[in-house]
């Protein structure tokens, strides 16, 4: 290349170099919630992978010369597209759900290794921090191309075309890409943008190394290809998560992150903490002659008050694709008009209630997909002051988590201290009856319903001591009602 006579071409690898780590980051952050959950930890895991291969790649850079290497003259293009090439080579299976299934389904769970922490800083070692690496070293060999002349003024250019990218993949890869054309088609882009700096790079236009990135690129747009997400039962796979619809017999699933999330069939059969929800909170008032006012948080498949056509529904998600989903493929029917669904943050939604001054009779809580993928700023005793502030005098609160059902893990125990520190008397259900109180092992789940009833200016009663008793006083007094009518 000539020196300053390709300016805007080097801008432009420039930009799209900015845009490849930042999407990459971010796809990867998106691409492992199914296998390794959400969480602040495993999200830092991640950043860390690029920010300091980044930083490495700016140095190692910047310290290359063009030399000979075992007799073969290793130019400034030719270190530019092996390190291109080399990164596509990693990123193919590393942002490919198929590879990735076997990566943490199969090949660690058969090594062993089954902590979420393992899991995702394996992943992000092999997969994001060396292709970030290759790729930080472009700034710095770029720069060479341009003229020293005015050296501050092209490092504020570069630094101003890397940053736009970098924006461009943290703001225009989420919101618009994932959103419109789904996360497996953003990863396609990804290649495709790889390829094109390749071909930009060369002198010849049909030389090796064109036709090796194509042909990569080709495998990449197949593997995540709406074929291979169909073969998957894949109905989309956006932003937020990825969702597929399994039949088993009469029964239709929707699964989330690979969660089983819903389940409908033509008999109106759910899944039993959904009846037990619906038997519990809806079916005393499903008939009620003044409709009441229910809070549906994590929406599902919409399953849940589903034929009740007689109180009036709030629904919340994040997830804009859910409705039509479940009205599609699950429900095979439109919600009733007395239900509305809501895209919105569960605790914006809540802030904004308690500013228009809007409570409910019956708020259901189903926003924990299980496993691992727990939001973290719903299990938080100021999150569950907001449910409680949200709550009509005499409202009902019904939960499903999923949690030990004997309290043999650290996270179930602090789950419920939690919620008992702002509803101390709170009933805990496990269904099927599965409490395993002689089971120790930690790792054994079930869906949990905690159930709260709202009373305003509640008495919280007191504990009874040797020296203070006042059990004769506060025992029920008329016996008929304490023992039941014979």
């Amino acid at each position: 290349m000539k020196k300053d006579s390709l300016s805007p071409l080097l801008y432009i690898i420039i930009l799209i170099e900015g845009y490849i780590v930042l999407s990459t980051e971010l796809l990867a952050i998106r691409q492992t919630i199914p296998f390794v959950g959400t969480g602040t930890d495993t999200v830092s895991i991640i950043i860390a992978a690029v920010l300091m291969p980044l930083a490495i790649g700016y140095y190692t850079g910047g310290r290359f010369r063009p030399c000979k290497i075992y007799g073969n003259y290793i130019s400034l293009r030719k270190k530019l597209t092996f390190n291109l090439i080399l990164s596509t080579v990693i990123l193919l299976p590393g942002m490919s759900l198929v590879f990735m299934e076997w990566f943490f389904q199969n090949l660690l769970v058969d090594m062993g290794i089954t902590s979420r922490i393992v899991q995702t800083s394996l992943y992000a070692t092999f997969f994001v921090a060396i292709p970030v690496y290759f790729l930080g070293q472009t700034i710095p060999l770029v720069s060479n191309y341009f003229t020293k002349t005015k050296l501050s003024e092209i490092t504020g250019r570069m630094l101003f075309f890397s940053t736009l990218g970098s924006f461009l993949g943290a703001v225009f890869s989420t919101l618009v890409l994932m959103a419109t054309i789904g996360v497996h088609h953003t990863v396609s882009l990804t290649f495709v943008l790889l390829s094109i700096v390749v071909i930009l790079l060369q002198r010849r236009k049909l030389s090796e190394p064109v036709f090796l990135s194509l042909s990569l690129t080709v495998i990449g747009l197949f593997l995540n290809s709406n074929h291979v997400m169909s073969d998957k039962s894949i109905v989309y796979n956006n932003q937020y998560q990825m969702a597929q619809i399994l039949h088993k017999g009469e029964e239709r699933h929707l699964l989330l992150n690979s969660n089983w999330s819903s389940m409908y069939d033509d008999y109106g059969r759910k899944y039993p903490y959904i009846e037990f929800a619906e038997r519990q909170g809806i079916d005393p008032i499903r008939n009620s002659e003044t409709p009441r006012d229910i809070l549906v948080i994590g929406a599902g498949a919409f399953t849940l008050g589903f034929e009740d056509e007689n109180n009036n529904y709030i629904y919340i998600d994040i997830d804009p694709d859910l409705l039509k989903t479940a009205e599609k493929y699950i429900l095979k029917d439109k919600l009733k008009k007395n239900k509305t669904f809501l895209v919105e943050e569960a605790r914006a939604f809540l802030t904004r209630s308690k500013r228009e001054g809007k409570k409910f009779d019956v708020i259901f809580l189903d926003a924990y997909l299980g496993g691992a993928s727990i939001p973290e700023h719903l299990v938080t005793q100021e999150f569950f002051i907001q449910i409680k502030d949200s709550m009509k005098n005499g409202g009902i609160l019904i939960t499903n988590f999923i949690a030990s059902p004997n309290f043999a893990d650290r996270m179930s125990r602090s789950i419920d201290n939690t919620i008992r520190s702002v509803m101390p008397h709170v009933s805990r259900v496990v269904m099927n009856e599965k409490l395993l109180p002689f089971n120790d092992d930690a790792n054994i789940m079930a869906n949990v319903s905690y159930i709260y009833r709202h009373q305003e200016d509640y008495d919280l009663g007191v504990i009874y001591t040797d020296d203070k008793n006042t059990v004769y006083m506060d025992k029920p007094q008329n016996m008929l009602n304490a023992f039941g009518k014979k």
